[in-house]
């Protein structure tokens, strides 16, 4: 029955699978630093978080990044599996740079409030983030880098046309982006690292990568040619 079922998987429709694979190296270095950097770390910090208050309500968008990413990897291996490609590696190959990093240059940011003067569900799900979730490998900040690379991949999927949608998720990233801040997880500091990073990762593999790619294949049709 297995060897039945084996046989009828078209592999080489879902080939694009293999992009996953940058997925488990980033997640094991990331899960060692988290347990190893604790202390005698870079403080992320600039005299604008000061100015920047603590709401508890930017822990809903904040948690929309979890099904913005696992989201944006379903939808796209079924229907869009180029835009798959890119947004793995756009994902894997760029969360692995930025945890190199991280063990290059340890840091982290002390800007949680110790003590809260209000109670409330929201207060509390702030509380078991920082519970679960340690206060470094901050700068810059995975968050914003991985919600850009997802409303990149939308925005570039032929298969994604609607209008308001891509108005969505451009707002929905954008308050994902500002929630690390306001529930005090990152320094705007790892945003204003985040950010234009993000930014040279779309053009890499959205712009330069398919501009080599073109380049390379017309060269080698011009060499192809001149044999004959």
């Amino acid at each position: 029955m297995l060897k039945s079922l084996i046989k009828r998987i078209n592999f080489r429709k879902y080939e694009h699978a293999k992009y996953m694979l940058f997925i488990p190296i980033y997640m094991a270095i990331f899960l060692l630093e988290e347990r190893n950097i604790t202390s005698d770390y870079f403080v992320s910090y600039v005299p604008l978080d000061d100015l920047i208050p603590f709401c508890e309500w930017f822990v809903i968008p904040y948690f929309s990044w979890y099904p913005l990413m696992l989201g944006t990897g379903f939808y796209l291996f079924a229907k869009d599996p180029e835009g798959f490609k890119n947004y793995m590696i756009y994902i894997g190959a760029g969360f692995l740079l930025i945890v190199l990093f991280y063990a290059f240059l340890p840091n982290g940011q002390n800007l949680r409030p110790t003590s809260f003067d209000r109670s409330n569900i929201l207060i509390d799900v702030v509380k078991w983030t920082y519970s679960r979730d340690t206060n470094t490998n901050v700068l810059p900040s995975l968050h914003v880098v991985g919600t850009m690379g997802a409303m990149f991949a939308l925005l570039e999927s032929k298969s994604v046309r609607k209008l308001w949608f891509k108005l969505f998720i451009i707002i929905l990233a954008i308050s994902i982006s500002l929630s690390t801040v306001y529930i005090k997880q990152h320094s705007i500091l790892d945003v204003f690292t985040g950010v234009p990073l993000g930014i040279i990762y779309y053009f890499a593999v959205y712009k330069w990568a398919p501009h080599l790619k073109m380049a390379k294949e017309t060269r080698s049709r011009e060499v192809h040619a001149s044999r004959y």
